[in-house]
């Protein structure tokens, strides 16, 4: 069996080693944020504790939000994974489709987070989403000038 084969393609330009490492900086964040955001709303439901804990008088919250963060899981999980394919631009483009759910819902809804008194943290995450946005843009839309 040949084993060269089996490892991934090394980039041939700066662009794609651009690519490769915010795939994969982009994925281990994504997944962190929403592992971390799935117990912390686990947790909130279960207790009734913590920046959740409303959760615990309104259970369905937690029933859209958990399936948000673990779908969220996996498109981190398959950033990762699609870092280490020979064109990994298509999933610059997936990298930044996935902020704009958020960025939609966030900017929407800026009155009802204002109403929680949740309206500076919510500015970092439009900012952390458009920052994300743009980046991953950017990398898809770069012409490689391998080709």
């Amino acid at each position: 069996m040949n084993t060269y084969a089996l490892t991934t393609p090394q980039p041939t330009s700066r662009i794609a080693t651009f690519r490769r490492w915010l795939l994969r900086i982009h994925g281990t964040i994504l997944a962190s944020v929403a592992l971390s955001s799935a117990v912390a709303t686990t947790i909130g439901w279960m207790t009734g504790t913590g920046l959740f804990g409303f959760m615990r008088k309104n259970p369905m919250v937690w029933v859209g939000l958990i399936q948000a963060y673990m779908l969220m899981t996996i498109i981190a999980v398959l950033l990762v994974f699609g870092s280490a394919k020979a064109n990994s631009r298509k999933w610059n483009v997936v990298g930044a489709l996935a902020h704009v759910p958020p960025l939609i819902a966030a900017l929407s809804s800026l009155d009802v987070f204002e109403s929680m008194g949740a309206l500076g943290i919510v500015r970092v995450s439009i900012a952390f989403h458009i920052l994300w946005l743009c980046l991953e843009t950017f990398a898809a839309l770069y012409p490689d000038p391998s080709n």
